[in-house]
This record gives C-alpha cells, structure tokens and sequence, in this order.
C-alpha cells in the first residue's frame, strides 16, 4: 500500500475559496471603518470649531465674526484683526490651528456663528443656532452616498460641561 502525502485538488480549491471569501470581507470591513474613521475626525473638527466660535465670540462679541461662511486653510498667516469679522480671524487669533486639516478632501467646515444662513448646512440644520456645520463633498467618490451632498452634522451653543454634538 503507498503512502500518500499532500492534499488533493479539492481540498486546495475548498481552502482558496474560503480564503478569498475572508479577503472579500475583510477589504469591506476595512473600507467601512476607513470612512467611520474619517467622519468621526471631521465630526470631531467640527467640535473644535464650534468651540473656537464660542471662545471668539466671548472675547470679541457675537457680531464681530462673520456667518455661513467655509472655513479653509490659508497659506499665510495674517494678524489677528477681530474687527474684520471674517472667519479667517479664527486662525489669525489662534483660536483654531492653522494645519491644513481644514482644506479636507472628503468634507467641507462651515463657520455658522449662531445662524442658519441660505446655501450652507447651517441653513438645513435641525438644531437651533449653530456654531459650526460640516458636510460631505458631493465629488468624492470614497464617501458612501449618505454622507455626500445634503448630509450635515452641526454644533449648536454650549453650556460649560455640556457634551458637544448632537
């Protein structure tokens, strides 16, 4: 009688499938966590913002800063001028770091200064008075389509020690 050694031709098709169907899973696993990941980072910016909004409008006047308006990363660094009333006085004061993260690929900050103004997520936004917004990029394709156009998540005043978000 010989003695026979190895697998057989279907024992080797069995165990390719099963680990092609693992590898099938585990790349949707990891795409997925990829864009949870990145809309947890954007939603925390977002309460970053909305913080920087409070603290500015603390210190120079709710009126003093401008509403409605994206928030972007400049290439330069301009004096703080709280008069100006733009939203660039966030990153000229220092009250939001001026590191790129703003200019995000996937989704775009909006600086709502306690209002809902038209053609921004603060104007859509289910909450009453909100600091800051941010909402997907209807172009990128790496987003799942609800979070692309009309998703938003905002930031609405908030008292001390009161957890931020919605």
């Amino acid at each position: 009688m010989k003695n026979k050694k190895g697998f057989t031709l279907l024992e080797l098709l069995i165990a390719a499938t099963i680990v092609g169907a693992l590898a099938v899973l585990a790349t949707v696993s990891y795409k997925n966590s990829l864009v949870e990941t990145r809309l947890q980072a954007a939603k925390a910016r977002t309460e970053v913002l909305a913080g920087a909004v409070q603290r500015f409008r603390l210190d120079y006047g709710a009126g003093k800063l401008g509403s409605g308006l994206e928030l972007r990363r400049l290439d330069t660094k301009g004096a703080c001028s709280p008069s100006n009333s733009v939203v660039f006085s966030l990153i000229n004061c220092d009250y939001v770091e001026n590191d790129g993260g703003w200019d995000d690929v996937y989704f775009k900050y909006f600086v709502c200064n306690g209002s809902k103004t038209a053609d921004t997520p603060c104007a859509n936004s289910s909450i009453n008075n909100p600091l800051a917004c941010m909402s997907g990029q209807s172009f990128q394709s790496k987003l799942p389509a609800k979070y692309k156009g009309t998703y938003a998540f905002c930031v609405s005043n908030i008292e001390s020690g009161e957890h931020l978000g919605s």
